[in-house]
């Protein structure tokens, strides 16, 4: 096999190939060969028709087969003794072929930049210490309060007060006229909590269980006959032991306390090292320039959009102005993102970083732990998704790059 590559850009190749005559030879002869075995044709008997009567019936198709099995095979070879890593299906173009002859074909195609180095020593970060005020404190205690609420229904002299739950029948009058449709029952809210029209939120407020009120709507001729049927409110633990063995947070306040400032200590360390994630990323980037394949930058777009429609919850796909509003908008991180795991892969392989069984276990764990599941449960979880584990393995992969680049950060 000869082979000789075009280097077309950093991230492109044009590989002219040339597969040995003996070797198309073979598979000619070995395809008309079964073909006169099984052929039948008027006049012959089966396994007894002359080759040159096969070639003349058969020779297009045969060189198709012939081309189906040679190109394949020899453009892996090619690509194997390359060493250069496709990141896409190649375009093959400018075949030649036919019998006693060498097949000639070229196959182009998008690469991984090679990358023999990377810089990232001497990347300067803001040394920023995790505190936790007593203000985060408290608007911790007040959301296990605001969990472990109790809603009661009121008494009959209780005025409905923001906050205040109540369930109401209702019916829309148009110039005096009821209109059928804006009737309904049985309509449950929370007062100023932006659930209704704020006329008619605003309305309620000091009404009485059984109350009729009307209320004019601030567009068209529209006016409201309200009537209370219902009113509850939210009862809020008090702040004291009881929260804490209610919650299971402890015995006592100060443990609930302790408990509620490592919860926010863990969360801002954790976005802090989001955060310092996302400098050095950006470091790299301005410190390596790299080339950046086409086909997965279009590939991560792709990506992006498919994550974007199912967190709309959109079932069809966008329309052509959508989709051309969110590339522009996007395709920028898109590209940010292919070189981020294009410097970061190579930092793992230069330095030999791999994710091994233990690794990926202990990262199971840890997230049963973080969202108090059961470990096997994650485990299925994740081994049920497509790509789940070889997800994690290049999580922990990455993570560590970032742990290797943080002990080479000078701070500041």
């Amino acid at each position: 096999m000869k082979i000789d590559i075009e280097e077309v850009s950093k991230t492109r190749r044009t590989f002219k190939i040339e597969v040995p005559s003996d070797i198309v030879s073979k598979e000619y002869s070995e395809a008309y060969d079964n073909l006169r075995k099984k052929v039948r044709m008027p006049g012959f008997r089966q396994g007894k028709i002359p080759i040159n009567v096969i070639e003349q019936r058969f020779k297009k198709d045969v060189e198709a087969d012939v081309i189906k099995k040679l190109v394949p095979d020899y453009y892996l070879k090619a690509v194997q003794e390359s060493g250069v890593t496709p990141v896409e299906m190649p375009k093959i173009d400018n075949i030649d072929i036919s019998k006693g002859s060498p097949l000639k074909f070229t196959a182009t195609v998008e690469i991984r930049p090679k990358i023999e180095r990377v810089l990232y020593e001497g990347i300067e970060l803001k040394k920023e210490e995790v505190t936790v005020t007593e203000e985060e404190i408290t608007a911790g205690i007040e959301e296990l309060r605001e969990q472990s609420a109790q809603i009661e229904v009121c008494d009959e002299g209780h005025a409905i007060a923001k906050g205040d739950y109540v369930q109401v029948n209702y019916e829309g009058f148009v110039a005096g006229k009821q209109v059928k449709e804006l009737r309904k029952e049985g309509v449950e809210f929370q007062t100023g909590a932006e659930m209704v029209a704020p006329e008619i939120d605003n309305g309620l407020l000091g009404a009485l269980k059984g109350e009729v009120r009307d209320i004019r709507a601030s567009e068209g001729d529209v006016v409201f006959r309200v009537k209370i049927t219902e009113v509850k409110k939210k009862i809020l633990p008090e702040i004291n032991d009881d929260l804490a063995k209610d919650t299971g947070e402890g015995e006592t306040l100060a443990e609930l306390k302790e408990k509620v400032k490592a919860r926010v200590k863990d969360r801002k360390e954790e976005d802090l090292r989001a955060n310092q994630k996302i400098t050095i990323i950006k470091k790299l980037i301005e410190l390596n320039p790299v080339e950046s394949p086409a086909s997965l930058i279009e590939k991560e777009m792709r990506n992006f959009m498919a994550r974007t429609k199912k967190f709309m919850g959109k079932k069809d796909d966008f329309d052509p102005e959508e989709e051309k509003a969110l590339r522009e908008k996007y395709m920028s991180h898109a590209e940010e993102q292919v070189k981020s795991d294009l410097l970061l892969t190579a930092i793992a392989d230069i330095d030999g970083i791999n994710a091994t069984d233990d690794d990926v276990e202990k990262e199971i764990e840890r997230m049963a732990n973080k969202s108090q599941q059961d470990v096997a449960l994650i485990r299925r979880y994740i081994a049920s998704v497509e790509g789940g584990i070889d997800n994690l393995r290049d999580k922990i992969r990455e993570d560590k790059v970032i742990a290797l680049i943080l002990e080479n950060i000078k701070w500041v």
